[in-house]
Parts: C-alpha cells; sequence; structure tokens
C-alpha cells in the first residue's frame, strides 16, 4: 500500500486574467475517478483542492512529503475543454513541491508534454485521457509500462504510446467521499455541486474545439451506471445539484430518457444542468428533462453571423439555435449561451452581429470571451505562424487583442445592461443567485 496525493491546483482569483476563466469551485471529477482507482488498487488516498479552499504552498510541500506518490491536474474534467492560460504558476507549484514521484496530468502536458516535463521537472507528463495510466501506476507498473507517459530516462525524453479509448463502463463510482458537498456550487445553479459524465467525446469537428483530452471516439456510459453515480451524490452524500459534464448530453436521446426516467421514479429532489447543441433538444425530451430536475442547459453558440458559422464547421443554422434556445425556455429550463470573437476572417461587423443575436436569443445567461487557437486545433494551424512556441499567457491571433476586449466587454454590457433583462432579474426563483452572479458580471468586466 502507498500515501497518494491528488492535488487540484488553485488559478487565482474569480476569473483568470489570461483569456477570462472563471475559476468556480466544481469538483475535480478526473480527479475522483483517479482516486477511486488508486483506491481498488488498495492505496491510502487523499486530495486537496486549491480551487474549493485557499492552500498555502507550505500545506502543499507538507501535504506531498508525507505522500508516496503525487498526481497533479493542470486542468480537471470541466477544464478539458476550455483550459486557463497562464501555466507559470503552475509550473512553479510542480517544482517547489520537491518530490520524486510527482506525475502531471491535464491540457496542458498534453499538448507540450516534454516543455512540461522540462519546466517541472516532473516524474512524468500523462498525455491525453488520464485513467489508463492512472491505472498502470496503481498497479505499480514501471514507467515504460504506463500508457500515454512522457518521461526522461537517461537524460533522453520517452513518449510512450497511448492506449485505447477508455471504455467508461470500467470506471469505478468516483471517490466523492473525498471532498466536501459544501465546497462547491454553481452561481447559477445552487450549491453542494455534483459533476458526473455520462458520455465523453463528441462526433462533430468544431475547427476552435480543443478535444485533445477526449480520446479519439465518442463513448457512453452504460444508463444504469451513471444512475448509480447519482444515487450515490443525491442519496448518499448530500449533493444538492449535478452538471452532467458532457460535451453533447443530448445526443443519445435514448440515454437521457433512460436517466430522468430513473431521477423521477427514484424520487430525487435535486436540480441539475448540462451542454448540448441546440439542434439536439425537442420539446418532448425537454418536458421530460424539466420534469427530472433540468434548470438549466448551456448551448455553444459562438457566433451570430451565417458567414462565420460556416467558417469554424460548426454545422448548424442560425434557425436551428433560434428553435433550440426557444423551446428551451418554452419549456421552463433556462439556458446559458457562449458566444466567442476573433475567428479567422471575421469582421468587427461579424462581431457586432454576435451581439445582435445574442440579444434577439435573449437567453437566460449569455458569456462572450475572445477564441483562443489552442494548439491541435484547425483553428491554431491557420493561426500558428502567431502563436507562441509554448502554452501561452496569453493568445496572439491575426485581431487585434485589445479590440476583442473591447468588443467583449461592449456584449457583456448592451446584453445585461438592457431595462427588460434587469427587469427579469427580480423574478423571484433568480433573485437567491443575484448577488453570486453580479459578483461574477463585475470580477469579468472590471
Amino acid at each position: 500500500m502507498r500515501r497518494v496525493l491528488l492535488i487540484n491546483p488553485g488559478w487565482g482569483g474569480l476569473v483568470s486574467r489570461g483569456g477570462r476563466r472563471f475559476n468556480r469551485a466544481w469538483p475535480p471529477l478526473s480527479l475522483l475517478n483517479a482516486a477511486a482507482m488508486f483506491e481498488q488498487a488498495g492505496h491510502e488516498v487523499s486530495l486537496i483542492d486549491g480551487r474549493a479552499r485557499s492552500v498555502s504552498l507550505t500545506t502543499w510541500q507538507r501535504a506531498a512529503a508525507e505522500a508516496d506518490l503525487v498526481l497533479i491536474t493542470s486542468s480537471p474534467l470541466d477544464r478539458w475543454q476550455c483550459p486557463n492560460l497562464e501555466v507559470a504558476d503552475f509550473h512553479k507549484l510542480v517544482r517547489a513541491l520537491n518530490h520524486p514521484q510527482v506525475f502531471i496530468t491535464g491540457a496542458h502536458g498534453t499538448i507540450y508534454p516534454e516543455k512540461t516535463l522540462t519546466a517541472t521537472a516532473a516524474a512524468g507528463v500523462i498525455r491525453g485521457e488520464p485513467e489508463a495510466a492512472v491505472r498502470a501506476l496503481a498497479e505499480g507498473a514501471n514507467p515504460d509500462a504506463v500508457p500515454g507517459l512522457t518521461y526522461a530516462r537517461d537524460g533522453q525524453v520517452i513518449h510512450n504510446p497511448v492506449g485505447p479509448d477508455l471504455d467508461l463502463a470500467d470506471l469505478p463510482l468516483p471517490a466523492y467521499h473525498l471532498i466536501d458537498p459544501k465546497d462547491y456550487y454553481y452561481e447559477v445553479l445552487g450549491p453542494r455541486l455534483a459533476i458526473l459524465e455520462g458520455s465523453r467525446g463528441c462526433p462533430f469537428n468544431c475547427r476552435f474545439c480543443l478535444k485533445i483530452m477526449y480520446g479519439r471516439s465518442l463513448r457512453v456510459k452504460p444508463p444504469a451506471q451513471l444512475a448509480a453515480e447519482i444515487d450515490h451524490v443525491i442519496g448518499c452524500l448530500g449533493f444538492r445539484s449535478i452538471y452532467f459534464m458532457d460535451l453533447e448530453f443530448t445526443l443519445n436521446r435514448d440515454n437521457v430518457i433512460a436517466i430522468c426516467n430513473h431521477i423521477i421514479q427514484a424520487g430525487h429532489r435535486f436540480v441539475w444542468t448540462c451542454q448540448t447543441r441546440a439542434d439536439s433538444v425537442d420539446a418532448d425530451l425537454l418536458a421530460l428533462m424539466k420534469r427530472a430536475g433540468c434548470r438549466l442547459i448551456h448551448f455553444g453558440v459562438e457566433t451570430g453571423s451565417p458567414q462565420v458559422m460556416e467558417l469554424i464547421r460548426k454545422n448548424i443554422s442560425l434557425d436551428q439555435i433560434i428553435r433550440g434556445v426557444s423551446l428551451t425556455k418554452a419549456a421552463g429550463i433556462d439556458a446559458a449561451c457562449f458566444f466567442l470573437f476573433g475567428f479567422p476572417g471575421e469582421t468587427d461587423a461579424d462581431m457586432r452581429q454576435t451581439i445582435k443575436f445574442a440579444i434577439q436569443l435573449n437567453p437566460t445567461y449569455a458569456s462572450f470571451h475572445a477564441a483562443t487557437p489552442y494548439p491541435g486545433t484547425p483553428f491554431h494551424h491557420t493561426v500558428g505562424h502567431l502563436y507562441p512556441e509554448d502554452f501561452p499567457e496569453c493568445f496572439y491571433q491575426e485581431h487585434d487583442p485589445d479590440q476583442l476586449e473591447r468588443m467583449t466587454t461592449l456584449a457583456y454590457r448592451r446584453f445585461y445592461f438592457r431595462p427588460e433583462y434587469l427587469i427579469s432579474l427580480l423574478a423571484p426563483r433568480r433573485i437567491p443567485a443575484l448577488w453570486r452572479q453580479a459578483k461574477l458580471f463585475l470580477s469579468f468586466i472590471s
């Protein structure tokens, strides 16, 4: 038996300056899966979440000194798709742990494994889905037998082949007993938030989307397995809300129906959210989801320009988006829509068209960001000559960063400062979360 420490570092304030990422306190599901695997193998496991609670460097160092093996993530599952951009402090933390058996997982090391290994002096960097590597480490495998591991031997950097895509049915029950439900919340959903995963991967090929952590295929967890996880976190551990962190939750309609029916028949009383495409919902499915406690759906809209929509290969029309968002609101479910500025070929007029489209859709919440050309995406290939040869503290592209900043701020102000929107905030069900939402908004535009 070994003592294993799992670390989810904090990333500064409520909103990161690099790319303006929200640093919410959400459970690190990828680490909870890893913890369950280590426990299955008979190891003693502890987890420290720096996103949930402020942790001093001395605390990190003392905890690491007591462990035989340390697994630290630069991006837990909720940040696999949109990882934080600033990584210098993460590199410093890994070095400061000064532990001979530190292994890194996350998007940053997956994109630049050799650079990450050099910058951190870690024992190894796990590329892509971490579970196969974690299982090998839990079983005491030598470095050369750990799938997807990048490590140094005799002054040479070695990249082990990545194993086959994970079968989600092989995952144990996430080790949610290692964290405190009171540490986690989503300001537009509620307290005691759990994150669960019903599928992994996505069949679409949007040019901007970073899917490097998700394997090469779409895989679906058996509904009975996901139902058991719901029963555990809601019925046994006291969580009150769930974010189903699938990239496209409603693509498998039959599975969604099975999960909703289970929630209703089990008599669970909790609220939940998911993310999906606006062309993957219909009135009947939304009505069932509402009955089962769905309060909010996230939609990646990206742009209000048909020309830009074609360029980014999202494979959806503005009319389909309007229909999906309208059906969601008609079912009594809140909608959160996400928009991006700064795609290759996008003009100032296109960006203003996106703002107008956001106001036309009038979702419950809207989020606006500058698009990030993550390495490994077609978007990055288009502007790679402008991109630094490292994971950036900031990002560069054909658009003026200051102009993108101004456009993002303009979008927030035009959307949220409309009189009709401000009046809607006074609805009784919106008032309890009003201060948390205002705090986030002010942090973002300040």
